[in-house]
């Protein structure tokens, strides 16, 4: 484990982070920023104050130290007076002797009225000037505390003493001052950041729970719950989550109940209605095969008479064959099995079908136009094959005196591939418009009003649904949408 991922499994508190498995960086967190909040007011404030202690401290042992160069400065005036004025270099070379001796002391210089040294702390320097001496020592001016006082003797000056001390003690002092101020800081922001690590642990931990918990409940499992010990207000937040959820629950379980009832309810009126439709649509044909098979019971029927009624009682069964058929079509629609294909390809087989039917050719134009990049989408060959045969088999029956039908795909909105079925025949009324996808709903007399059912059924299972636009007299659009392959 690298130091960065270290770092960031302490500020998130555990190695299972699920701001961290969402891609959210470490510093992007509530703990991150607290932490990092906290740190950089304790290095500002903690700054600020080893800076001032600093600056006071230099101020103050600058100011020992030139209290202290004063009064050495001004001992050796005061021991030099007498001397200087018998001239007695022995004596003169004694105070400077001593003064050599005191810690700090870089040089010090007697020198007379003519400024010629009489005595000096560094060797072979008397009897040159004071000037000469002070460039020859070699010592950085930066690094020296320069004093320097007169010698009076009834009020005019008979010589002057130099003082210099060196500042490398001071520097030294306050380089130490300096670092254990660093330390301090450093000692300040890792107590402090340990801290705020705690306290963002107490205040994130059930911020993190109840963020879990949401993505739980987003992924199906309505059962969880936060576990919040604390009375703070993310406390009373959690305990207030745990309340929506219960509450959630219970309208969930009385929806699905309530949901349960109504299906059941849908599914008896929806048997009722086929049945009834079912009743309604065979009454007729049944009727006239039972009256059909009477009549074939009479002796004295005629030939003639009784092949027509052959002829009725096998279009009958016929129909009633078709009628069943339809049902058992719509009642068993199998599962689709949507896969990528060529939309355009499988229209254009439909249509070449069509025009060899012998209620459509000569009599119906056929015309379709497939848009540039429209021509693949996903869906079930066999089930779509179906969907425009019946679509395209309704306008035909639309357009007894003969008409256009035209099949039109263009690229829809959202990755969508439309497909409109036009024709121009006599259009739905208005009070069938609403029904027409009804079972058993048909404008035809010979119709079973099941076919716009099935397609209804079959583009459900495509994730779509069927569109009718007509007016009377103008003619029918149908239209659907499919995915884009």
């Amino acid at each position: 484990m690298g130091k960065g991922q270290w770092f960031a499994r302490v500020l998130r508190g555990d190695g299972e982070s699920e701001h961290w498995k969402e891609g959210v960086p470490w510093y992007a967190t509530l703990r991150a920023r607290l932490i990092l909040s906290v740190a950089l007011v304790h290095v500002v404030l903690m700054g600020a104050f080893v800076w001032e202690a600093v600056q006071e401290q230099s101020t103050s042992i600058r100011a020992e130290l030139e209290s202290r160069g004063h009064s050495l400065v001004n001992l050796m005036a005061v021991a030099s007076t007498n001397a200087l004025l018998s001239e007695d270099l022995a004596s003169l070379a004694e105070v400077t002797a001593r003064v050599k001796h005191q810690s700090d002391v870089a040089y010090g210089v007697v020198v007379d009225e003519r400024g010629e040294v009489l005595a000096s702390t560094v060797e072979g320097e008397v009897g040159h000037r004071f000037a000469a001496v002070r460039q020859r020592l070699g010592v950085d001016a930066s690094h020296l505390l320069d004093l320097a006082e007169p010698i009076r003797v009834a009020g005019r000056e008979v010589g002057r003493v130099y003082l210099g001390l060196s500042t490398q003690g001071m520097r030294a002092e306050l380089a130490r001052i300096r670092n254990e101020g660093l330390l301090f800081i450093v000692a300040a922001l890792l107590v402090g950041s340990a801290a705020a690590w705690l306290l963002s642990f107490a205040v994130t931990r059930n911020l993190q729970r109840l963020g879990v918990a949401v993505r739980r409940i987003s992924a199906g499992d309505s059962e969880v719950r936060v576990v919040v010990r604390g009375r703070d207000e993310v406390g009373v937040l959690g305990r207030a989550f745990n309340g929506m959820l219960d509450s959630l629950n219970a309208a969930s379980r009385a929806a699905s109940v309530e949901h349960e009832k109504r299906v059941e309810a849908e599914r008896l009126a929806c048997v009722g209605e086929l049945a009834a439709g079912i009743a309604h649509e065979i009454r007729n044909p049944l009727a006239a095969v039972i009256n059909s098979v009477s009549l074939l019971s009479e002796q004295e029927l005629e030939a003639d008479d009784r092949q027509k009624v052959r002829r009725i009682l096998n279009d009958e069964a016929g129909r009633l064959q078709r009628i069943l058929e339809n049902f058992l079509h719509f009642s068993k629609v199998r599962e689709s099995r949507p896969v990528p294909g060529d939309l355009g390809s499988l229209i254009g087989e439909v249509i070449t079908l069509f025009s060899q039917d012998p209620d459509v050719a000569g009599r119906i134009g056929l015309d379709s136009r497939i848009a540039s990049g429209s021509e693949w989408a996903v869906f079930d060959q066999d089930q779509l094959r179906q969907v425009l045969w019946n679509l395209m088999r309704n306008a035909v029956e639309a357009m007894p005196e003969g008409g256009t039908l035209k099949v039109e795909v263009e690229l829809g909105g959202a990755r969508r591939i439309a497909v409109r079925v036009c024709d121009t025949g006599s259009g739905i009324g208005r009070d069938l418009l609403d029904r027409v996808m009804h079972p058993f709903v048909s404008s035809r007399k010979q119709g079973t009003g099941l076919g716009l059912s099935i397609v209804q059924r079959i583009l459900v299972q495509h994730g779509s649904s069927l569109r009718v636009h007509s007016e009377p007299g103008k003619g029918t659009e149908v239209s659907f949408e499919l995915e884009a392959a």
